[in-house]
């Protein structure tokens, strides 16, 4: 009997709940349309003006004054072919377009939007880019032969982004690629490679991965050898330690092919401090592709950077840079001269540490002769 008195009540309260499951979806789409009629179109931006850039394009406007206005859509095809779309918040009045890869004219739709989702007449304008930069530099690229490799250069006038890209073999014969960054004008080196002749094929991209044709190079590298230091001897220097015992202490012993023996500052009767120098005459003028130093032998207490300067004629030097010397390695460590320069003579110099003294096992000049 108390299942048939509930029976009507349940039907009743499924029906106040469908009712009102109507009710909501008819103020929810009564919601929409009236959310729709309210989307207001912004003014179209106004004043568009234009210019062009290396491979970029610039455009400047007037945005509209309504006060729902809320960002500038900027669309185009680009150099390849795709569909693009820049929105440009409405607190700037302008935007740069990067990417292209020619000079052919492109045409941009300014469209202006509102924050109701309402959208301007459209106002396009077209420009034509300058010639990108990639291009540019892929004109200006050359490579020669190199020590142990090649020298590719290159011209940037524009400083826009680029990267020069080398593809070529390695002494195993397998594929290998350097690149560098050309954003301003310069060099690289390709090193490490045996004295064959090979192609090396050049490529200059940009940030949109726009590319230059292929530009081959047939290159023999130098073949790099190690200069006889049969005709050695000292210049000068600023101090040495005879002290140490013979062959130590003396300049002579940094080049007597003996990584044991040492050339040590002067340690007895004064305490000089940084910098040390000395000079060495190789007896005949070479060019230098690198130098290699050796510390002394299982001691890490000696200079941590080193400066070498060249000279044809021994009065007049030219700075070949500073680099670090790591005085826990008892390995050789190699400084090239990136200018190949010619010379007769060289000075060493160790420019700090962390003692007043310093010393050195054994220095190596590679290059030819």
């Amino acid at each position: 009997m108390v299942g048939r008195v509930n029976q009507p009540k349940q039907n009743l309260n499924m029906k106040r709940i469908y009712y009102l499951l109507v009710f909501v979806a008819v103020l929810w789409a009564a919601g929409s349309c009236k959310d729709e009629d309210q989307a207001i179109a912004p003014g179209a931006v106004a004043a568009v003006e234009s210019s062009a850039g290396y491979g970029e394009v610039m455009l400047k406007w007037t945005n509209p004054s309504d006060e729902d206005f809320y960002y500038v859509d900027i669309t185009f095809t680009d150099s390849k072919g795709l569909s693009r779309s820049r929105k440009v918040s409405r607190f700037a009045s302008g935007d740069t377009i990067p990417g292209f890869a020619d000079t052919d004219p492109y045409t941009f739709t300014l469209t202006a939007h509102s924050y109701s989702g309402g959208a301007s007449s459209p106002v396009t304008v077209t420009v034509a880019p300058l010639e990108p930069a990639f291009l540019l530099v892929a004109g200006t690229v050359e490579m020669v032969p190199d020590f142990g490799g090649a020298v590719v250069s290159w011209t940037n006038e524009t400083e826009k982004p680029a990267t020069v890209r080398v593809t070529y073999k390695d002494n195993s014969g397998q594929k290998a690629v350097s690149l560098f960054n050309a954003n301003e004008t310069g060099k690289g080196f390709i090193s490490g490679l045996s004295a064959t002749a090979q192609t090396f094929s050049v490529i200059v991209t940009d940030e949109a991965d726009n590319e230059s044709d292929v530009s081959p190079f047939e290159i023999t590298p130098l073949e790099e050898a190690v200069v006889n230091k049969a005709q050695w001897s000292v210049v000068d220097f600023s101090s040495q330690e005879p002290a140490e015992g013979a062959p130590n202490g003396v300049v002579t012993a940094v080049f007597d092919s003996n990584v044991s023996s040492f050339w040590h500052t002067q340690w007895n009767g004064g305490s000089p401090g940084y910098p040390h120098w000395f000079i060495i005459d190789m007896g005949q003028e070479v060019t230098i592709s690198r130098f290699e130093c050796f510390r002394r032998q299982g001691d890490g207490r000696g200079q941590t950077a080193c400066q070498f300067f060249t000279s044809i004629d021994g009065e007049n030097w030219v700075d070949q840079g500073t680099y670090d010397f790591d005085p826990g390695i008892d390995g050789g460590q190699s400084y090239r001269m990136t200018s190949n320069p010619q010379a007769r003579y060289f000075k060493y110099v160790a420019t700090a540490g962390p003692n007043f003294y310093a010393f050195l096992g054994e220095i190596t000049v590679y290059g030819a002769e």
